[in-house]
């Protein structure tokens, strides 16, 4: 046997030396030693065979690992994932299934490699301690900051990137720093656009020779054909060690005092959103408040009470007015110390009078407060001259990568040439030279060795690339950042697809999370690697505050910080309704068109908006626009519109009646935040669009537009509410109403975590509102059940409202066996609420306290509700 051509490995040794003969038979390989006659088989995985191109020393030279597939259950998976690929994956125009040849050529995975981890989950993921300071060449925010140092601290991160977050901007900081300390990286996602957009990026700071633009033979034959055999100038990037050092040290310096400085910034944008919030809700509370008897109370002498303290003499004047008491000589003095003394007086009046009063007190403290603060940073910012130490922090950042590139490289002298061959058998000089190879998750295993491993893997849009694709991108790096939104487009699969992959999957008891049919990659990984570090890119910079309020709300519970600016433009939002009627036909809507032509696209030009896109599901009704309009716009479906933006986007619903296909909520994300700085709608006016996710985005733009809403109840007072009851809770904790806090807060746990539930992202809770703030028309009450409703003190105990209009959507009492038994006032207080609940066409579900599957019974009314 020729041992200067082959290594053979068995259990991770190499026993090269000591084997006379090899003999692979079926799942068994056979070997004899030199030592005896005897024939020993192992199973197949455990034998590796390595060709050698060179002859090597096996003991500095050869670094062992274990194969990953040694494990049953692991080896089981991958070969479910294996077979998955060869039924479902693309065939070549030869006949040749590229994803299943790439998996034949496996015969073992390093178990240093993030595939060994993902299949076996029980593997802990490494941890490392950064030796350099991150640096931030392409800029950054505080969101970014932590998932760049995410990325290098932990084998595994995820980075959830919402629409307009930065995603980009992140992988060029993560690439950055990796080939700043030497490190390998590929890049891939299902598109080529993605991983263009990367190397756009990278070439307008003339980094892009770093790249290899890799995959199908296409992109091989383009990469091979443009060497130019010569390195960039880097003559201005040389910087000398000790001006090196000082630049170093002043990047570490800017990186930890822009810390606090960027959480300033995040203030600021998070007052904005809050102060764009409240403003329309107090535009609806002033309604409220307007139908009210006006108190005699002097406003003028609450000017020194914060918002927080106003909203701690209401539940302390509710508490005296509950029980018909006063407060003593003591109370009133310590009241008048924490309060003032022009604070005693409300507690001579009646709740009508006073509850009221401190409601509409509450906006305007809290607005005021909300300015001023805002005020205070902005001028902290300006002061440390926020911007400039950004810009500074951005530019050494990137002199101290490029002086260390211009270490690195021999750029005086000229470039090798790569051939094809160099691709396979000379994988660690290609990439010594080209650190960051992009491509396809398809190609990606098969760019270069198929043993090669990077160092670093980034997968880009994440929510698009299936099961079977991203394991084997997973086999060929050591570490791995996945980037996505499971809230955005997903992975597409044909239903016969679902067939096939189904059939296989049911021939196996695997976890659900490995379940090709129903994961992508990024819903698989967050499943499984539930302590990797995962951070959500809060900051958006793509559209108008109020444009993104409704993807922020409704897809993403108001975690989405909005750095763009609301200079009070007028139609940033609009809906047109086309009359009810049969319009559309097929997947075609000519009424829809011709609300476009003839008053949309007028008013946008008439505003000065030259980038428009119109957007719509179905391939028919581009046609048909195009046809009517000609090639002046952008016209196209949703997911040709993934990862672009224009000035105004148009979305057209088509349907008379919405469907699931239109409805669906990642379509109408992806859509909405195409828009910077207008959106119209356009939607056929018919009732059973109402509960359409459609419906909701109706209702936000009319919310937010101030439309008055023929309607029973008032909108809800979310903010006033919220801030109330974390009040109250303190209120009950300080006076030892113990019984009442944990009944309460136990309830409110349980609806919390029903409210996480995807499907109930657009509702939000409120707690202990006053019926009084709820009552709109009491037209259809009773003497007696209208003088229970006016009442401030009257409370419901749960309200749930959809985020998108504040429109109530039912109501939830939590019952004391003790006062709530039969016959007693209670139960007569009960059923007033009940019946002006009702004739308020609100639904109400009262739970006892000794009653168990409370959960069930709120999930079942709330999906009633929803229809």
């Amino acid at each position: 046997m020729n041992t200067q051509k082959q290594r053979i490995i068995v259990n991770g040794k190499d026993k090269t030396d000591a084997i006379v003969s090899y003999q692979f038979a079926g799942e068994k390989c056979n070997v004899i030693y030199n030592n005896s006659d005897r024939v020993y088989s192992y199973n197949r995985e455990k034998v590796r065979v390595i060709p050698l191109c060179k002859s090597i020393d096996p003991q500095s030279e050869v670094e062992l690992a274990s194969n990953c597939l040694a494990n049953k259950n692991s080896r089981e998976l991958f070969e479910y994932f294996k077979a998955t690929a060869a039924a479902t994956s693309l065939v070549s125009d030869n006949g040749k299934n590229i994803l299943q040849s790439q998996y034949d050529r496996i015969a073992a995975v390093s178990e240093e490699t993030v595939l060994s981890n993902y299949l076996n989950e029980n593997l802990p993921i490494k941890t490392y301690k950064r030796s350099k300071t991150v640096i931030y060449p392409f800029g950054l925010n505080q969101s970014q900051k932590l998932a760049v140092e995410n990325a290098f601290s932990s084998q595994i991160s995820i980075i959830q990137g919402p629409p307009g977050t930065g995603k980009t901007q992140t992988i060029l900081n993560i690439i950055a720093n990796a080939v700043y300390n030497g490190k390998t990286v590929a890049v891939v996602s299902n598109n080529n656009s993605a991983t263009m957009n990367v190397v756009e990026k990278l070439k307008k700071k003339d980094l892009s020779f770093l790249t290899a633009y890799l995959g199908n033979s296409q992109n091989k034959n383009h990469f091979l054909e443009d060497q130019t055999g010569i390195y960039p100038n880097m003559e201005k990037w040389v910087i000398e060690r000790e001006r090196k050092q000082k630049l170093f040290d002043s990047v570490k310096q800017l990186s930890e005092e822009l810390n606090s400085m960027l959480d300033s910034k995040n203030r600021i944008a998070a007052i904005e959103q809050e102060l764009l919030a409240i403003k329309p809700e107090q535009f609806y509370f002033k309604k409220y408040y307007s139908e009210k008897k006006h108190t005699e109370i002097n406003p003028q002498q609450f000017t020194k009470l914060s918002s927080d303290k106003l909203l701690s003499l209401w539940i302390e004047y509710e508490d005296y007015a509950e029980r018909n008491a006063k407060p003593s000589l003591f109370k009133k003095i310590v009241l008048a110390f924490r309060f003032s003394k022009a604070a005693l007086m409300i507690f001579k009046k009646v709740p009508e009078k006073v509850v009221p009063f401190l409601q509409d007190l509450y906006y305007k403290h809290r607005i005021s407060e909300l300015q001023s603060e805002k005020s205070a940073l902005e001028a902290q910012l300006v002061n440390y001259r926020f911007d400039e130490k950004m810009e500074e922090l951005s530019q050494k950042s990137m002199k101290l990568f490029k002086a260390e590139l211009a270490q690195r490289y021999c750029w005086q002298s000229m470039r090798k040439a790569f051939e094809k061959k160099d691709f396979y058998s000379n994988s660690d000089e290609f990439t010594k030279e080209y650190p960051v190879v992009l491509s396809t998750t398809y190609s990606i295993k098969g760019t270069l060795s198929i043993d090669f491993v990077y160092d670093y893997l980034i997968v880009d849009e994440a929510s698009q690339v299936d099961l079977a694709t991203g394991v084997l991108a997973f086999s060929c790096a050591k570490n791995i950042v996945i980037v996505g939104d499971e809230k955005q487009l997903p992975n597409v699969l044909t239903s016969e697809e679902i067939r096939i992959a189904d059939a296989i999957w049911n021939k196996h008891t695997f976890d659900e999370r490995y379940h090709f049919a129903t994961h992508s990659i990024l819903a698989s990984a967050v499943e499984i690697w539930k302590n990797a570090p995962s951070v959500l890119l809060r900051e958006h910079y793509r559209c108008h505050p109020k444009i993104a309020g409704f993807f922020n709300q409704k897809f993403y519970h108001g975690e989405l910080i909005v750095m763009t600016k609301d200079c009070g433009e007028s139609d940033v939002l609009s809906v047109y309704r086309t009359v009810t009627g049969n319009h559309a036909r097929g997947r075609m809507n000519q009424r829809q068109i011709d609300v476009i032509q003839q008053e949309i696209l007028p008013n946008l030009r008439s505003r000065g908006y030259q980038e428009i896109g119109i957007i719509t599901p179905y391939r028919d009704q581009v046609t048909a626009i195009k046809r009517q309009l000609g090639q002046e716009y952008e016209i196209d479906t949703v997911h040709k519109f993934q990862g672009r933006e224009k000035e105004a986007i148009v979305l057209a619903s088509v349907d008379n009646v919405i469907g699931e296909f239109v409805d669906d909520p990642n379509m109408l994300n992806v859509a909405v935040s195409r828009a910077v700085k207008s959106l119209s709608v356009v939607i056929s006016d018919s009732k059973e669009n109402e509960k359409t996710n459609y419906g909701d985005l109706v209702k936000y733009i009319r919310y937010n537009n101030f439309e008055i809403v023929d309607s029973q109840v008032f909108s809800v007072f979310d903010l006033l509410y919220k801030g109330y009851y974390a009040q109250r809770l303190n209120y009950l904790k300080q006076h030892k109403k113990i019984s009442e806090f944990d009944s309460e807060n136990l309830a409110h746990s349980v609806i919390e975590s029903i409210l996480q539930m995807p499907r109930f992202s657009k509702i939000d809770c409120i707690v202990h509102s006053s019926l009084a703030t709820l009552v709109k028309d009491d037209s259809l009450l009773t003497e007696s059940e209208r003088r229970y409703a006016s009442n401030p003190l009257t409370h419901i105990d749960f309200l749930l409202f959809n985020r998108m209009d504040k429109a109530s959507v039912m109501a939830i009492e939590i019952d004391g066996t003790k006062y709530h038994a039969e016959g007693s006032r209670q139960a007569e207080r009960d059923a007033l609420k009940d019946s002006v609940l009702a004739k308020s066409g609100i639904s109400l579900l009262r739970i006892r306290t000794n009653e168990s599957g409370e959960k069930e019974r709120i999930l079942s009314m709330l999906d009633q509700c929803l229809g």
